[in-house]
């Protein structure tokens, strides 16, 4: 068991289980991670992996009875969820330590079959359907962008696929694919928080109990690149809108870049308090409000997204803005206090008291995309060896013209994309 670095055991199945303990924790976070996403889905059944997580949310109504799931975890002071991502899914459970079994009890029904009735599933899937049309994910500029970035791959589709595809999706495909996916070797918990030794033995067992899924199945986390990775034209697609968001999309070569690296360049200029995006656009010129962004990671690949809404007549101004302060960051070698390593040195035990960002983490970082940290203090130590000559060296091999494509949600009448193109063209 881990209290002072991450725990592994195997269950006589073959299914791994990651421990960080806290003893001074009052709480407990179990996390069930899945490698299934629509990276990994085929075009005709784009969605399956998130209409899969609601359905064995809901099918846990058929192990709860009379009153269904939700009753029991208010009775007990659980919380349930769970998030689907594009190479993952999470399922959690968390609450006080002295309800760690039933807590145990929960995660581990999520392995049983599927036996909704089909007129749940039906009602999950009208959910869903729901859900994608309140996100607007159709008309999204997230959307819009992976379409042409990962065109032709996998990951130009929504994770929670369409409204074709879902209404293909039969209870017997389903079961079929959660089968295939609940593979020992494609899934495996992780927990944190206060817990015993026993607490964990008892979990191993009833998932080994539970588990019905096909063996020698597993998804690594390498995802699909297009020709034009690293190989972008300059060119500038607009998305019809009556208000301007500018969005810039980076390739990351994740094959050559450090985790720490990309997460510290994302805090000095997004992240931080002091970031240089937001302080020189938002606080020192008011041309936008917010600087938003974002790191899609994968083993081999990834992106680096900014993006801000702007007023029509600032947005010329807006794009060469930023592209001016990424290449003045390219050539700069800052100071090690300029850095931004506080939240991760200095601070870096209040992750230990943060059950549930510490089971993220922990398990996404070492499990999914393959570092291997196996403790706080070695997690601290890997950010306070970045140097700043490895983030000028990793800013440059990010922040270069044939890594960019560009998307805009703006007026097509009044847009001058020629003049953007010209802006990109002097990056």
């Amino acid at each position: 068991m881990g209290f002072d670095r991450e725990g592994r055991r195997v269950s006589a199945r073959g299914v791994e289980l990651f421990d960080y303990g806290n003893p001074g924790s009052h709480g407990f976070y179990i996390s069930l991670f899945v490698r299934a996403g629509s990276m990994h889905e085929a075009a005709e059944e784009n969605g399956i992996t998130h209409f899969l997580e609601h359905a064995l949310i809901r099918n846990l109504n058929q192990f709860y009875k009379p009153s269904g799931v939700n009753p029991y975890l208010d009775r007990y002071g659980l919380e349930l969820g769970a998030s689907t991502f594009s190479e993952m899914v999470q399922f959690f459970v968390c609450g006080s330590a002295a309800a760690f079994g039933r807590g145990a009890e929960l995660i581990t029904a999520l392995l049983r079959p599927l036996s909704l009735p089909v007129s749940e599933l039906d009602a999950e899937r009208e959910r869903i359907k729901a859900e994608i049309r309140e996100n607007d994910e159709r008309g999204s500029l997230t959307n819009f962008t992976n379409e042409l970035v990962h065109a032709g791959t996998s990951l130009s589709r929504p994770i929670t696929g369409n409204r074709t595809a879902l209404n293909r999706i039969r209870l017997k495909q389903l079961e079929a694919y959660r089968r295939r996916v609940f593979s020992p070797e494609n899934l495996f918990l992780y927990v944190t928080g206060n817990y015993k030794e026993a607490d964990l033995t008892e979990l191993l067992r009833l998932v080994d109990e539970r588990l019905d899924a096909e063996v020698g199945f597993r998804q690594e986390n390498l995802a699909p690149r297009t020709a034009a990775f690293g190989k972008r034209e300059g060119r500038v697609y607009l998305k019809n809108a009556d208000f301007t968001l500018l969005r810039l999309t980076f390739d990351m070569d994740m094959a050559r870049l450090g985790l720490a690296e990309v997460d510290l360049i994302y805090d000095m200029l997004i992240g931080g308090n002091n970031a240089i995006l937001f302080r020189e656009l938002s606080e020192l010129r008011g041309i936008c409000y917010d600087v938003q962004g974002a790191t899609e990671r994968y083993n081999n690949t990834g992106s680096f997204t900014i993006s801000l809404e702007v007023r029509e007549n600032r947005l010329y101004e807006a794009a060469e803005l930023v592209l001016r302060l990424l290449r003045e960051f390219t050539e700069t070698l800052y100071p090690e206090q300029a850095l931004m390593k506080a939240s991760y040195v200095d601070n870096a035990y209040l992750l230990y008291d943060d059950m549930r960002e510490m089971n993220f983490t922990f398990a996404y970082d070492n499990h999914i995309l393959g570092q291997s940290v196996s403790s706080i203090s070695e997690r601290s130590a890997l950010f306070a060896s970045v140097t700043p000559e490895a983030i000028r060296e990793a800013a440059s091999s990010i922040f270069k013209k044939e890594n960019l494509t560009v998307t805009l949600k703006g007026k097509k009448r009044s847009v001058d994309l020629a003049r953007l193109e010209e802006i990109l063209r002097n990056f």
